[in-house]
């Protein structure tokens, strides 16, 4: 990524490109610093909503001529809501960046949230929400969020609820969509094979008329904000799934760095300590990782597993031996080296691809106020010393910053001091 480039518009949009000579595709993507996190209690969901619902049709495009005019060319389009963001995106051939830019930006600005398809939309969201309901590996951390971040958006489902999705009408969609997607909260972000000007000219077309509005803000993580040590569900299931979350610090922290080396020492593939030892020496379950989310403020690190109803708690007391390992004693050079190796070539492979490279100007832009360079994040990674992993890893995993969540069949005996006991190596 040698040729990024930025320019801020008159109204306060964003536009950054990444050119890639010999690349056949530009990905494209409109990027909006909200997300669930923005939302008010009664507001629960409605970022999600009306990321569904700009897929519905302008006064000048159908719902079928949106994906036409992407699919139409071989191109792919999509969209996702986060906590702290949203983002609509599309790759396609190169030659046809200016029709990405004319749709995504008409959906983005334009879009008409009729009754009719809202009410549509809002009985498929109510079904999206029983199947996740129904998954109990997603289950289990919707009740980690919620008990790790007790009464804060932080702590809501990004779908929202039967209860906030019902009263949701035509004209607060159109209200609420006009309080967060101005432009100063908006990023549009390209790589690929392009010219940073033509791109400039493509969103100044299209968007360039929209006018300055204040943009939101989000309620932070404070000392106040409560979480609990524990949470359980049961359900008519055949294995234990549980999720140990510990609280942590925010994106800014330059811990981040040490973190991320932690995180693929200890749970990010197949090679990690706890694979090795939880599955494949033990033979304890099918699955086990970690892996952590850094929001604005705050953070998570999470280690998730699915266990055998007999042997869950073997299971995780041998997590957290795993985890007081970590911290007690620490690693070695070769295991460094290996763990560092992977994340750094992960990283560089994943920017081959021209939708990870829009990805990284999107997030950094948003998240950072600047773009995140690659060779930034190769430094940091490189930097990471075994005495910052030690640190890290006993700053990260204390008793006071952890919850327990648990989906457990309707027939497991175990009771709650039974489960958190299996956590007192820590």
């Amino acid at each position: 990524m040698k040729n990024i480039e930025l320019t801020v518009l008159k109204n306060g949009a964003t536009v950054a490109t990444s050119a890639v000579e010999d690349a056949e595709s530009v990905a494209f993507g409109v990027w909006a610093k909200v997300g669930g996190r923005y939302e008010k209690s009664a507001q629960s969901g409605m970022s999600h909503f009306l990321e569904h619902m700009l897929f519905k049709g302008t006064p000048t495009r159908s719902a079928l001529q949106i994906s036409q005019a992407i699919e139409g060319c071989g191109g792919y389009l999509n969209a996702f809501t986060q906590e702290e963001s949203t983002c609509y995106y599309a790759r396609l051939p190169h030659e046809f960046m200016p029709r990405a830019v004319e749709v995504l930006t008409d959906m983005y600005a334009n879009a008409s949230v009729k009754q009719d398809d809202l009410e549509r939309e809002r009985a498929v969201i109510l079904e999206e929400i029983k199947m996740y309901q129904d998954q109990p590996q997603s289950l289990v951390q919707e009740l980690l969020q919620e008990t790790m971040f007790v009464g804060h958006p932080l702590g809501r489902p990004l779908a929202g609820n039967d209860k906030t999705l019902a009263p949701v009408d035509r004209a607060k969609m159109l209200d609420y969509k006009a309080q967060v997607y101005v432009p100063s909260a908006t990023v549009f972000a390209f790589a690929g094979r392009l010219r940073h000007e033509a791109c400039v000219a493509c969103v100044e077309q299209a968007f360039g008329h929209v006018g300055k509005r204040k943009r939101q803000t989000f309620p932070p993580i404070t000392d106040a904000t409560k979480q609990r040590p524990f949470v359980i569900a049961r359900k008519e299931i055949a294995q234990v799934h549980a999720v140990a979350g510990f609280r942590i610090f925010g994106r800014h922290d330059a811990r981040r760095y040490a973190l991320r080396v932690l995180n693929g020492l200890l749970g990010e593939n197949m090679s990690s300590r706890l694979f090795q030892s939880v599955r494949e020496r033990h033979g304890l379950c099918y699955s086990i990782s970690s892996g952590y989310q850094l929001f604005d403020d705050a953070g998570m690190f999470t280690i998730s597993g699915g266990f055998d109803t007999q042997r869950a708690e073997a299971a995780l007391k041998l997590t957290a031996k795993e985890v007081r390992r970590v911290i007690d004693k620490k690693v070695s050079a070769p295991e460094l080296k290996r763990t560092k190796d992977y994340l750094l070539g992960t990283f560089r492979l994943g920017l081959e691809g021209t939708g990870n490279q829009m990805l990284l100007l999107g997030e950094s832009l948003l998240s950072y106020g600047r773009v995140m360079l690659p060779e930034d994040t190769i430094k940091g990674i490189q930097a990471v010393t075994a005495d910052d992993i030690q640190r890290v890893a006993a700053d990260v995993f204390t008793p006071a910053q952890m919850t327990l969540s648990l989906v457990v069949p309707n027939t497991q005996p175990q009771d709650e001091t039974a489960w958190r006991d299996t956590f007192t190596a820590l």
